[in-house]
């Protein structure tokens, strides 16, 4: 007798453990994640392994929201975040985001001269999902910007083949309707570049997001009657359009990148000297009238700021 309900005993703490790791290890749809779905969308965070760490907040792979809204942020990486306001999810979805490798794109992003991947890629789901209003994603980067001199822009994919820039500008008000009263803060610009964090504002989702660090890009639309862009960066550099150049309004983008005195006095001493390196977008354009480019003359040779080391 005694046997038996000693047998009875450790067979129903077996089933008890295994009952437990079961649900633990679980990768069925009840457990997707590590997250319980039966959890409350806004909290579904909650049932995160980082809440180990003590972020009540964090996700790793997904995490389920509503028309509650929600923010969370990626337990994986150091600032990567999403910001979901109320009353912009039509109905409960589970948001993906993922740092992914080169060898899963059919296509890597494109890559002109002087710019690079300043962060991993971005997969972000559902592919394709359409918000009631602006949704915030903040990812984090490796980018050095040198002042002003150069800028991160966003390029998305919807499939992985093609890539073409997202437009996201905003201003400081704009963000504050957006929030539409979360109890979130969100960094100024300066406080984004010292933390080495990218914003996107979007509303909806491709299948991925990649940040390119590139050459300062000042645009502005010139159309049939002509105007003048200047580089903020270089401000001696111009472009400029008479009137009839152009047949219609198009974007123009102008870049100027100075040359380092200091790398052309290591490798050349005073042989040579050179300008900023002047770019002007969209490339093969043809227009229709000369247009007059303005790019400052650089330095003497004999300026004796630039005869430091004295040699031929």
């Amino acid at each position: 007798m005694m046997d038996e309900t000693l047998t009875c005993h450790q067979v129903s703490s077996l089933a008890r453990e295994n009952e437990r790791d079961s649900y633990r290890l679980s990768w069925g749809t009840e457990n997707l994640d590590n997250i319980a779905l039966s959890s409350s969308p806004l909290h579904s965070g909650r049932s995160s392994p980082c809440r180990d760490h003590g972020d009540h907040s964090s996700f790793l792979v997904s995490f389920m929201v509503d028309a509650r809204g929600g923010a969370m942020r990626g337990c994986r990486h150091n600032g990567l975040r999403i910001i979901i306001p109320p009353k912009k999810c039509s109905a409960p979805t589970r948001v993906t985001c993922r740092l992914v490798k080169r060898h899963r794109l059919a296509t890597m992003p494109p890559m002109m001269e002087g710019e690079g991947l300043a962060s991993r890629l971005i997969e972000v789901g559902p592919s394709g999902a359409q918000f009631l209003g602006p949704v915030i994603v903040e990812i984090p980067h490796f980018a050095s910007l040198r002042g002003k001199e150069r800028e991160l822009v966003i390029l998305r994919s919807e499939t992985g083949e093609s890539w073409k820039e997202h437009q996201c500008e905003h201003t400081p008000e704009e963000l504050n309707r957006i929030l539409n009263g979360m109890d979130e803060e969100l960094d100024p610009p300066e406080e984004l570049e010292r933390k080495r964090l990218c914003r996107i504002i979007t509303r909806d989702f491709p299948q991925y997001f990649a940040v390119v660090s590139r050459i300062k890009q000042d645009n502005n639309l010139i159309g049939p009657e002509g105007g003048i862009l200047s580089s903020t960066v270089v401000p001696q550099v111009q472009a400029v359009f008479p009137e009839g150049a152009l047949t219609k309004k198009i974007r123009v983008g102008l870049q100027a990148q100075p040359v380092n005195i200091s790398v052309v006095r290591k490798i050349l001493g005073n042989k040579a000297s050179f300008s900023p390196i002047v770019t002007l977008e969209p490339r093969r354009r043809k227009f229709h009238k000369p247009i007059t480019m303005t790019i400052p003359v650089p330095k003497s040779n004999s300026d004796p700021i630039l005869n430091v080391f004295g040699f031929n």
